[in-house]
């Protein structure tokens, strides 16, 4: 993976210092609002045994950062495990997600490990956009209430239900979603999600709890039947279904 310039007129280098984690620590801070954020000790020993922090920066100033780790499990080749991507709010909107994304792929296709996963809020339009129209991934697997109760600024309020994303590295969806030719599905199930999560909840905790259990009894059993989340529909707001 080569450093140097990138989307939105920043440069993007690994982390390695005490000093950059701690940068990266305070920005989980400012996105999430929280001080129960991944501690600089476990990024640092994370990037010592294999794991991976990179970092996007505008001149010396860390903006955005994307943290995985190496993943195992028996009977499953390794895998990149990517836990968190955060950028500053004046970053977001400029590629720069996007940006660490394709730079993490690079990463991991340099080591030889063809998959990485993480999870994302289904709810989270924003988000569904990214991972599965723009890098190409799937949802396949739905995790109810995941990580339980979250007290952050993004996540109260809600039980913390997640889809788990598969990037097939080198499959045909991420090679075609990079030359920006990854066509939508012409067909499938389509489950409707809100376009603002965000302004649902400041506006009416009860409403994005109804579609909390809404979005969940329509994808919960469709996962569990062979179909996998594999676009989001922005014009319609909605989430595209298609068999495995």
């Amino acid at each position: 993976m080569d450093d140097g310039q990138g989307a939105g007129g920043l440069t993007y280098r690994e982390l390695k210092t005490p000093e950059e984690m701690r940068a990266a620590f305070a920005i989980q801070v400012e996105v999430w609002g929280r001080e129960d954020a991944t501690p600089v000790n476990q990024l640092l020993i994370s990037v010592k045994v294999g794991g991976h922090v990179l970092g996007a920066f505008d001149g010396e100033r860390l903006v955005a950062f994307a943290y995985g780790f190496p993943a195992y499990l028996p009977g499953r080749p390794p895998w990149l495990a990517s836990h968190m991507l955060a950028a500053l709010p004046a970053y977001r909107g400029r590629g720069v997600g996007r940006e660490l994304k394709w730079r993490q792929r690079e990463w991991c296709l340099e080591r030889g490990i063809r998959l990485m996963t993480w999870t994302f809020d289904p709810l989270e339009a924003r988000n569904a956009h990214l991972n599965l129209n723009v890098l190409g991934a799937v949802g396949g697997e739905y995790v109810v209430n995941c990580y339980g109760e979250m007290d952050d600024r993004l996540n109260r309020g809600l039980p913390s239900d997640r889809l788990v994303a598969h990037w097939e590295l080198d499959g045909p969806r991420a090679q075609a979603a990079r030359r920006g030719e990854l066509a939508p599905p012409r067909d499938g199930r389509r489950v409707a999600i809100p376009r603002d999560l965000q302004a649902i909840k400041q506006a009416d905790m009860a409403t994005a709890l109804e579609e909390r259990l809404r979005v969940r009894s329509a994808l919960v059993p469709a996962l569990d039947e062979g179909w996998v989340v594999a676009a989001y529909d922005r014009g319609r707001s909605e989430l595209v279904l298609v068999r495995k």
